[in-house]
């Protein structure tokens, strides 16, 4: 039998539910700390945000608010259910799901047959999700988005905003997604089985082909999931605008990010990886911008 555990973050997941048992810290960041234990006979997990910032507020809440949307619009892939919670301490209390996360690197260089194939699995189902336009959120206002690239960061120049505006306007209506399909929120077991997709605070409506265009950045070193990723986005000129523009949205908000970091392995090891993503997704997206 396991033994209670004190830590100094569970006051407030005890508070919530005063039956729960922690075991062990699964993980620590500087935004959440999750705690593992059991409820009720379940075995759960505790996401205990630590972060004050707001917008990581927001984004707690958010998760929140789409676990308790499932129960109207459950998604195609396993995910947690929601057993209780707290957006104003910054608690969460879910079922833990079986399995291991396909990758621990937001950019893996190598994967086995097996981890590439749960994440490219979890993509195609979560393509054909569908909820009522009202119970999740437009997530990115992708006109507001470009602009602030070249505006704010100088990421983006007048022609590229031009393209990237053409092809939100042919994509057509948003489509839900994940939002953040990274290795590490893709769970498996043995065999290439998808056991859980976890970590639903971006969840929302985005234009079509979201979720397939994050794995074609982040798996971008393994050229045959990229060229599977594409094909789950599918033909047509509303699909390819949209999985073009999230592709360009995400790969310039990657160079952002990185660009932000301070000097050390990690910035120096990814720049230029996104860097030359960069200027292979521009390409594709003046195009394509250029055939509408």
């Amino acid at each position: 039998m396991s033994k209670t555990v004190a830590y100094p973050f569970d006051d407030r997941a005890r508070t919530l539910c005063p039956g729960l048992r922690v075991d062990t810290v699964l993980h620590r960041a500087d935004k959440a700390v999750l705690l593992a234990g059991t409820l009720d006979g379940l075995d759960v997990v505790a996401k205990l945000l630590i972060d004050t910032d707001p917008f990581w507020q927001a984004k707690f809440t958010a998760e929140i608010d789409t676990y308790r949307a499932f129960e109207v619009a459950p998604p195609p892939v396993p995910a947690p259910r929601l057993l209780a919670a707290d957006p104003d301490a910054g608690v969460l209390v879910s079922t833990r799901l079986p399995g291991v996360p396909a990758a621990r690197d937001r950019y893996p260089t190598a994967l086995s047959p097996d981890d590439v194939r749960v994440m490219l699995q979890a993509a195609r189902d979560l393509r054909g999700w569908s909820a009522p336009d009202d119970l999740f959120p437009a997530v990115w206002d992708y006109p507001h988005r470009f602009g602030r690239y070249r505006t704010e960061h100088g990421l983006l120049d007048a022609r590229d905003e031009a393209a990237l505006n053409a092809l939100a306007a042919a994509a057509g209506p948003m489509h839900l997604a994940h939002g953040d399909l990274l290795p590490a929120n893709v769970l498996r077991a043995p065999g290439g089985v998808l056991t859980g997709v976890l970590d639903w605070e971006f969840t929302g409506r985005f234009l079509p082909g979201l979720d397939a265009a994050l794995l074609w950045i982040v798996l971008g070193q393994l050229p045959a999931a990229r060229r599977d990723a594409e094909q789950i986005a599918g033909d047509g000129v509303p699909r390819q605008a949209g999985f073009w523009a999230n592709a360009a949205t995400l790969c310039v908000r990657e160079l952002r990010t990185h660009g932000e970091l301070p000097d050390g392995p990690l910035r120096a090891a990814r720049l230029p990886y996104l860097r030359a993503t960069w200027e292979t997704v521009r390409g594709r997206v003046h195009e394509l911008a250029g055939q509408l």
